[in-house]
């Protein structure tokens, strides 16, 4: 009797200890499911922004991510990572003229762009048009070839300056990340209109409306210009900083950031972190970055060092 119930003793320890352990790795099960979906969801999240910035479908790609049993998700996020930035599309009237057609609309918009300054004093020049391919062809890495396939864009920019908003905002979508690439941008239509000397009024105001669009400042505008110009790369405030006004200066320095003049401490912090990064000398280390540029961006750098140490210290 005793030895029965021993047995019956263990049973049950036994039973009691199985259905612990068994409750224990339900439980273990659930919570690595839980943190399973959890990371898929950081991952759909992630990858749908990716796909954003790429210009896909990022509710499809993010869909993908969450359906799509392990370890599908993981190679997503490979793919979309390595996958090239989808192309802007041009509107439908224009993409359908024969100058558009199977060409990459970027480009395109670029040729275009380099047309409208060049023909907006009445004609183009020679010198103009070697300024524009020797530019394009050593930044972008293009042929002579590839790029006289883009003769049609640039006859129809030559025509259609009014169309000009349409081409800066192909070129914005695709390069707004790309600060280094819109400066140089900014340098090659400044370039054109400066070709020969000084530019004209409807030269200038043309290429001021482009610059404009694609999010250059009058400060860059005129920092850029002096490259050509032979004057000083510096802010073109003037002046002795020991001889100007505090509003002065301050009004000076907020706009080499980019900021209001009453800005906060934590705001000029920012812009001055965004320049920095937008100016790095890494970022501009492509030999096919003229000389005049780089050392307009060095200036840049040195202004923008000196702007928020002075603002830094008033606003403290």
């Amino acid at each position: 009797m005793i030895k029965w119930d021993n047995r019956f003793y263990r049973r049950r320890v036994l039973g009691d200890t199985m259905f612990i352990v068994d409750f224990l790795m339900e439980l273990l099960g659930l919570g690595m499911s839980l943190f399973l979906w959890l990371i898929k969801f950081a991952l759909a999240g992630l990858v749908g922004a990716i796909a954003y910035f790429k210009g896909r479908n990022s509710w499809i790609w993010a869909g993908l991510t969450l359906i799509l049993p392990w370890p599908f998700p993981i190679f997503i996020l490979i793919g979309i990572c390595y996958m090239p930035k989808k192309y802007p599309k041009l509107p439908k009237e224009i993409r359908d003229e024969p100058a558009f057609k199977d060409k990459n609309p970027v480009i395109a918009s670029m040729m275009a762009l380099s047309a409208m300054i060049a023909k907006s004093d009445g004609s183009v020049t020679k010198d103009e048009i070697h300024f524009i391919k020797q530019f394009i062809a050593g930044h972008f890495g293009m042929s002579a070839s590839e790029l006289n396939s883009y003769a049609e864009a640039f006859d129809y920019g030559k025509d259609h300056p009014e169309h000009y908003q349409i081409f800066t905002q192909v070129v914005k979508t695709y390069y707004g990340h790309r600060r280094d690439i819109i400066l140089a941008l900014a340098y090659l239509f400044i370039g054109i209109a400066m070709q020969g000397g000084d530019t004209n009024t409807a030269k200038e105001n043309m290429t001021r409306q482009i610059l404009l669009d694609l999010g250059i400042s009058a400060y860059e505008y005129q920092a850029i210009r002096a490259a050509f110009t032979g004057e000083s790369y510096g802010y073109q405030g003037g002046g002795n900083p020991s001889m100007q006004s505090r509003e002065d200066l301050v009004k000076k320095y907020s706009e080499v950031l980019g900021v209001s003049p009453d800005a906060s401490l934590s705001e000029i912090k920012k812009a001055y972190r965004k320049l920095v990064k937008e100016y790095h000398p890494d970022k501009l280390a492509s030999g096919s970055v003229p000389e005049d540029y780089i050392a307009f961006a060095n200036q840049k750098i040195r202004d923008i060092n000196e702007a928020y140490e002075y603002l830094e210290k008033v606003k403290s």
